[in-house]
């Protein structure tokens, strides 16, 4: 059985900052990449139990290089760097599930913590025939492309919401934090949370059967608005607007 984990960094254990996550070369980004890493193992963990032989994990955050090597989990193979030919680069057919792991609810989600789609910097938002999506939704699609269901996601208790209003209350998702705002939550100690994630990751193999690809119909009109980056601290920024259509699934962010 082959598994594809997608990681980002908001959604890790511990993160709720956006100091720990936009910054590389501070302490606090450093102590979230081993924050990442240790819930990467933990979902390995409960995949190897529940009988999965192959396992692969995505640097998905900011670029990649968000790996710490002498954390890795044996047994996983870790995809990181840019560039890489793809933003989920390793993902094929062969893959029997996909898992959201580390993820963050969209922009404006009020008890989503860091929230945002994209880019928090520039506040983007992307709108798909007139319903404002997220990163969940993207990355769906994205796995939906190569006819792999998304399994399991794990973040925040609006993450996971979020999740499951997307892709089915029947999802296996695992919160390990609430959020009270975007840079404030209510945390679980890694201990607590490492347990629940190896428990959600054998519960996600169970009911993976169940679990259907998330297809689109295509082409889908999609309006991309952010902060213009040029002038981001204006009292009244200035606003771009695109408008696009796509055809193309693994283009689903323009």
């Amino acid at each position: 059985m082959k598994i594809y984990i997608s990681t980002d960094l908001e959604g890790a254990t511990g993160v709720f900052k956006f100091r720990q996550t936009r910054e590389k070369e501070t302490p606090e980004f450093k102590d979230a990449i081993r924050l990442l890493m240790g819930d990467i193992a933990a979902v390995a963990d409960g995949l190897r139990a529940a009988g999965a032989d192959e396992i692969y994990a995505m640097d998905g955050h900011n670029g990649g290089n968000n790996f710490i090597p002498d954390c890795m989990a044996a047994g996983v193979q870790y995809i990181t760097g840019w560039p890489r030919g793809g933003g989920f680069a390793g993902l094929d057919r062969q893959c029997s599930g996909v898992i959201l792991l580390g993820y963050h609810a969209m922009k404006g989600t009020p008890d989503g913590v860091l929230n945002h789609t994209q880019s928090s910097t520039n506040e983007t938002k992307y709108i798909y025939d007139n319903i404002e999506r997220g990163e969940i939704y993207q990355s769906a699609v994205v796995a939906g492309a190569f006819n792999v269901p998304v399994m399991l996601v794990t973040g925040d208790e609006a993450t996971c919401r979020e999740a499951r209003a997307t892709l089915g209350d029947d999802l296996t998702t695992v919160a390990v934090k609430k959020g009270l705002g975007r840079e404030s939550a209510i945390l679980l100690a890694p201990e607590d949370a490492r347990r629940l994630l190896r428990e959600g990751a054998r519960q996600a193999v169970a009911a993976l059967a169940l679990r259907k690809p998330y297809n689109i119909k295509l082409p889908i009109h999609c309006k991309i608005s952010s902060i213009d980056p040029r002038d981001p601290t204006n009292a009244t920024p200035r606003v771009i607007e695109r408008e696009i259509e796509i055809s193309d699934p693994l283009k689903i962010t323009g």
